[in-house]
């Protein structure tokens, strides 16, 4: 054992001198995966569309990858083998192609307002930090922060706020404020008045 210690614990090195370092590859992906993930995560950024990418390029890379032949492995590569990797890969592909048109056609006769996944919102967006009160978080995921707001009756009995999904809202307005102020408020007021903007 000592006079092969070296080959024991030595890395593999190929002919240019280079080492195989496949679980270091192996680690950078998932690495990257997770920090798009994060990113992803933030507002404006789609990580819907980042995970469904990354879902169909693993479908469409296991379907066309070149597959060790069974020789690697010590066993031999039988007609039935072969037959069984070429029908894998043809219907991998079909497959792929055949998922790949059917979300097009999924996304292309939905309309702006509309979403294939209402309940995957956390996929794409999180309120941060998610501690906070709603009051203290850094960036929200709902389009409060391009409402607007009439003022209904005379001195400021009530402001009918324009939700971002077309409904109206009306808050009662205690006291006076001026308009600067109401603006700072807007969207407070419609996170917690108008329907459908909690996550």
């Amino acid at each position: 054992i000592i006079m092969n210690w070296n080959l024991l614990f030595c890395d593999f090195v190929t002919e240019n001198g280079k080492k195989h370092r496949h679980i270091l590859v192996v680690v950078v992906l998932l690495l990257d995966i997770a920090l798009n993930s994060l990113i992803g995560l933030t507002p404006y950024v789609d990580n819907f569309t980042h995970l469904g990418g990354m879902l169909y390029g693993f479908l469409c890379g296991l379907s066309t990858m070149q597959r060790l032949s069974m020789d690697f492995f010590g066993m031999e590569d039988t007609t039935l083998t072969q037959v069984k990797k070429i029908v894998v890969r043809f219907f991998g592909i079909i497959l792929s192609v055949l998922s790949l048109v059917v979300t097009l056609v999924i996304l292309l006769n939905m309309d702006s307002d509309s979403t294939p996944c209402p309940s995957c919102t956390w996929l794409s967006c999180v309120p941060f930090p998610p501690w906070e009160n709603e009051t203290s978080k850094w960036w929200y995921c709902d389009d409060c922060a391009t409402v607007t707001a009439n003022i209904v009756g005379q001195p400021f009995a009530s402001l009918e706020v324009s939700c971002p999904g077309g409904d109206l809202a009306f808050v009662n307005i205690t006291g006076s404020m001026d308009r600067d102020d109401l603006q700072k408020k807007l969207p407070s007021y419609c996170r917690e008045y108008c329907p459908q903007t909690k996550l």
